[in-house]
């Protein structure tokens, strides 16, 4: 009978190192993977913590409390008079964000020709 995987964690995360949109994606990817104890560590906050609750909600079969404070993926911004501004109250662009975080390849950075 194959082991089955129980843990994943994230550690020594530095400070807002990855979005909570990161963290959705990573909660997503360990759980497809097989893994069902899924958490964090240094540098993670709440709201990694509560990302990962909601993106398996329907395995979990309901929100986090923390999650009636806001709407997911950006829901409030459907409100909002500027069409651009409503553009982002979906998960896609969320999802497709790059952040100008000082990474590598990020957006602020510009990238010698040769690569």
């Amino acid at each position: 009978m194959p082991k089955r995987k129980y843990f994943t964690l994230l550690s020594a995360l530095e400070t807002r190192a990855m979005t909570r949109w990161d963290i959705h994606k990573y909660a997503r990817e360990a759980y497809n993977a097989g893994i069902r104890y899924i958490g964090g560590c240094c540098g993670f906050e709440p709201y990694h913590i509560r990302a990962i609750a909601e993106e398996l909600s329907a395995e979990r079969a309901s929100l986090p409390p923390a999650s009636e404070k806001h709407g997911l993926w950006g829901a409030a911004l459907e409100m909002h008079t500027k069409p651009w501004v409503r553009a982002r109250a979906r998960r896609e662009y969320w999802e497709n964000l790059l952040p100008a975080s000082g990474r590598p390849k990020c957006p602020s950075m510009a990238t010698p020709a040769s690569e």
